[in-house]
């Protein structure tokens, strides 16, 4: 007999724990049930391959002879972010816990794959360790589609987010081309893409692929891991000249030579990354210059302090006014056609003027008023919708608000005094923030038994959110509005089909936002999508217009 704690997955699915303590499964029973994953494979304890299935030679393309001949360690992708994963599966395993999460690994030719892994400590009579045992399933088409940008093939923002975390020493460059739209409007799309194209290219060949990132549209990111000496001045003026070199030469397309520049704003460090290169970018635009370095005295030309000092005091009025008021977006089901919920969305109402989230959100987290308007917002949708009868209402929160001791005690308060709990959703934003998964899942789990829902917010954003979902168990998955609205784009289509057919393997409802015409609405219907949400079915209103 095989013996192991915990729940066993099969075909990619959690499978619910049907005893408590120590399960015992029959051999056979056990093996045809873990074979029916996309990959199997079992190691001793320290790590040597001792078995492997025949889908899993095929993804890595390494024989059977040479992955018995293999310590796991070889295969693992080791980057800074993957290390602190597996420090914390091996802490999990070698205490007797089953540990699941996505692990990057290394292909026979140096590629890597992405595996949706779930890893299991066997045990004998004596309660003892004695092997280890990995299955689960390939996700690597899913995890590429999202961590890089389609046009040029380069990382993405996310790719960049995640490098930055690393808590290393950096020389960053934002590089934004000029007049970009110009070519865009007179010579068309194509022959944008183009440029596009070739200025990644170009950027690649300069610094090697590893290091650029396409940001936005006409914005890339250029990141530089440093040494621990080196002469700063003497590496700053070097890169200047490559940077100037970059458009030397025109950009020739379809027989019409373009002449590319670009602006560069440029920081040296470990903190603020992007926001300093940013900086130091738009100092460059307002002294007409193509290269700038970031400086500290730069920060307070380019902050409009005496808008947030208006702000901060508009915030501080609004909750004393109880000016915090929800607007209810709809959300259709896809089946019928119908309104069966709300998204609120926080405003501030005072008199005819109602101030936008994005005037007022982040300067409410900077002087620490955030969590009296998620408090406000709360109370309100409670009050709104207790007698809304089948009617659910979303609610958003952040890793701040979960983090929040009191915050969380008042959301479990107002729980326990709810009648109807299964039409409240808290919709949670920001997942890619998550440090503290402990509180996180804490909070999950006790939202759970009080009987409301768990959404995710954004899904799509980052390769980390497949990691996540395996273990938030969410009930509702929000695809991120960017791909909706281009979803008449072969590639976006396709992104978002990978996710739904991902949520459909896990039983999670799906909901598109930014649905804002009737193209996209019917291509979000063919793809199985579950919900609907977007200026197609109406614009946020007060609690006042909605249908009853």
């Amino acid at each position: 007999m095989t013996l192991f704690k915990h729940s066993l997955r099969v075909n990619g699915l959690r499978c619910k724990k049907i005893l408590v303590g120590i399960i015992y499964l029959d051999k056979i029973i056990y093996k045809k049930a873990i074979l029916e994953n996309d990959y199997v494979v079992k190691t001793d304890l320290e790590g040597n391959i001792t078995f492997v299935n025949d889908n899993f030679c095929t993804i890595s393309g390494f024989s059977r002879e040479e992955l018995l001949s293999l310590n796991y360690k070889q295969l693992v992708k080791l980057d800074q972010l993957n290390k602190q994963v597996n420090r914390k599966m091996l802490k999990t395993i070698f205490l007797g816990r089953n540990w699941q999460g996505i692990i990057a690994n290394r292909t026979r030719d140096n590629d890597y794959f992405y595996l949706d892994t779930s890893i299991h400590p066997l045990k004998n009579d004596q309660d003892q360790i004695t092997e280890i045992l990995s299955f689960g399933n390939n996700v690597t088409d899913h995890i590429k589609l999202l961590k890089y940008d389609k046009l040029t093939g380069l990382k993405n923002r996310e790719s960049l987010r995640l490098e930055i975390k690393k808590d290393k020493h950096y020389a960053i460059v934002i590089a934004n081309l000029d007049n970009f739209s110009e070519v865009n409007e007179f010579y068309g799309g194509y022959t944008g893409d183009m440029v596009i194209k070739e200025s990644a290219k170009r950027l690649s060949e300069l610094f090697t692929n590893d290091c650029v990132f396409r940001l936005q549209s006409d914005e890339f990111a250029v990141l530089i891991p440093l040494p621990y000496k080196y002469d700063k001045a003497i590496y700053v003026n070097s890169l200047k000249n490559r940077l100037k070199s970059l458009f030397d030469e025109s950009c020739v397309i379809d027989g019409i030579d373009h002449y590319i520049s670009a602006t560069f704003g440029l920081h040296i460090g470990n903190d603020n990354l992007l926001r300093n290169a940013n900086i130091a970018y738009k100092n460059s635009k307002k002294i007409n210059e193509n290269f700038s370095v970031y400086a500290d005295d730069m920060f307070y030309k380019f902050a409009d302090f005496s808008h947030n000092k208006k702000v901060a005091f508009e915030i501080k009025d609004a909750i004393a006014q109880n000016q915090i008021t929800p607007y209810y977006q709809a959300i259709i089901d896809n089946k019928t056609g119908k309104i069966e919920k709300y998204e609120a969305l926080a405003r501030i109402v005072k008199e005819e003027d109602i101030m936008m989230p994005g005037t007022f959100l982040n300067i409410s987290k900077k002087i620490k008023y955030y969590n009296d308007i998620t408090r406000a917002m709360i109370l309100k949708c409670f009050d709104n919708f207790k007698d809304m009868g089948d009617k659910q209402v979303s609610i958003n929160l952040t890793i701040e608000d979960i983090s929040n001791i009191r915050t969380f005690n008042f959301i479990i308060e107002q729980l326990s005094h709810n009648k109807n709990n299964k039409f409240i959703t808290f919709e949670l934003v920001e997942t890619e923030g998550i440090d503290d998964f402990e509180l996180f899942d804490k909070f999950v789990k006790t939202i759970k038994k009080f009987g409301a829902n768990i959404s995710i917010d954004d899904f799509g954003t980052g390769y980390s959110n497949f990691s996540y979902l395996t273990k938030m168990e969410p009930d509702f998955l929000k695809i991120d509005g960017s791909l909706i609205k281009n979803i008449e784009n072969q590639k976006d289509f396709d992104v978002v089909k990978s996710i739904v057919d991902f949520a459909k393997m896990y039983d999670i409802k799906t909901i598109a936002e930014f649905v804002e015409n009737e193209d996209i609405y019917v291509l979000v219907k063919e793809l199985g999508i579950d919900y609907s949400q977007g200026y197609h079915f109406g614009r946020p209103v007060p609690f006042e217009e909605i249908e009853i």
